[in-house]
């Protein structure tokens, strides 16, 4: 746990824990499918959903150093769909475009926006996540001080760097932030190898992984108790 005085920062990773990504990607695969397909039809000709999906696996594994960044992968893959077809830059920014329209349509969970309100006049409030949402593009922006992605700083959790970058971000030592998410192995062993205090949100009751040692943390089954438990942190 950290080791300073009280807590003044939280912050959160997004995907499955502030809401439900289930179904959220195949959906957005599916509308850029449909864009590509009526305005870039030589697309259908050649890649059907399927061969996308195989091509970006591919392209993960021969291009390692773009795993975590999820937006260069997407157009990287894209960029390799047009030159097959044909086509140009302008549908890899339009197919992307359609994309990230349907990613960011997500559903946050009841317990979300209760929680943040009442964090909001207490703590400063991050986002932290390996992934390309951003928060700002949500009603939920309102709620965040900062927000920190392994696209912007090169690593992914559970690296240092990225923890780092959210404690300059906020201006709080990591002995005063708490990082919540639903990954144990990046969330909870990233904040606590860093100093954080951490906070496993675990909505589906799964068990503790048995390839990592028992760390130090709070395991929660929703936010609704959050607010207390960082109240009485120490």
């Amino acid at each position: 746990m950290p080791e300073s005085g009280a807590i003044r920062a939280v912050t959160f990773d997004l995907d499955f824990t502030l809401w439900d990504l289930e179904h959220v990607i195949q959906r957005a695969e599916q509308r850029m499918q449909r864009f590509l397909a009526a305005r870039y039809p030589r697309v259908s000709e050649h890649f059907d959903e399927e061969a996308m999906r195989r091509l970006r696996l591919r392209m993960a594994e021969e291009h390692p150093e773009l795993r975590i960044n999820v937006s260069a992968m997407r157009r990287a893959s894209l960029r390799r769909i047009a030159l097959t077809c044909g086509y140009g830059e302008d549908m890899v920014e339009a197919a992307f475009h359609v994309f990230m329209e349907g990613r960011h349509e997500v559903v946050p969970y009841d317990d979300v926006a209760p929680t943040l309100t009442a964090l909001r006049r207490h703590y400063r409030i991050g986002a932290l996540t390996n992934g390309n949402a951003d928060v700002n593009r949500l009603a939920l922006g309102e709620y965040f001080d900062f927000s920190v992605s392994a696209v912007e700083v090169g690593a992914a959790k559970p690296s240092r760097i990225i923890f780092e970058a959210a404690c300059h971000r906020a201006g709080i030592p990591p002995g005063e932030m708490v990082h919540v998410g639903d990954e144990v192995h990046s969330d909870v062993l990233g904040a606590v190898r860093f100093g954080m205090g951490a906070v496993w949100l675990n909505r589906r009751g799964e068990p503790w992984p048995e390839d990592l040692e028992r760390l130090p943390h709070v395991e929660l089954a929703d936010l609704s108790r959050l607010p207390a438990v960082l109240a009485r942190w120490h």
